[in-house]
């Protein structure tokens, strides 16, 4: 029993390697810039980008310092503008591009480099059956 209790004291003592902890940036006039998480002085896992005005500007995924995964970019006002897919720091697959609301054209990309792109979603799907 006082083995286990000394094992837990010693591991909430001592700082781990790799431990992560929530970031948080801030601009001069004191709104929130940017948010999340920090491992090892990189990037990681989830993080949120605000406008001056505090609106939320793009929200995504980090992997060791460099963009992954899914990426929501807003426009100045909070509307979603796109939705796009990140490796290693470079759009690479699908990007949707929004107006109002709706889906108003999609793009692919391979390693940041633009594949092929839509203009209706009809037009998608015969490409993309």
């Amino acid at each position: 029993m006082i083995k286990t209790i000394f094992i837990l004291i010693f591991f909430y003592v001592l700082p781990v390697s790799g431990q992560k902890t929530y970031f948080k940036n801030f601009y001069d006039n004191g709104n929130l810039k940017s948010e999340g998480w920090m491992s090892d002085n990189k990037k990681v896992d989830y993080w949120f980008y605000y406008y001056g005005n505090g609106i939320k500007k793009e929200e995504g995924h980090y992997l060791d310092d460099k963009k992954a995964k899914w990426w929501l970019i807003y426009n100045n006002i909070g509307k979603i503008q796109k939705k796009i897919e990140y490796r290693n720091n470079l759009p690479e697959g699908l990007c949707i591009f929004y107006a109002n609301g709706k889906i108003v054209k999609a793009a692919r990309y391979n390693a940041g480099i633009k594949m092929n792109e839509w203009n209706s979603i009809s037009s998608y799907q015969r490409d993309n059956p």
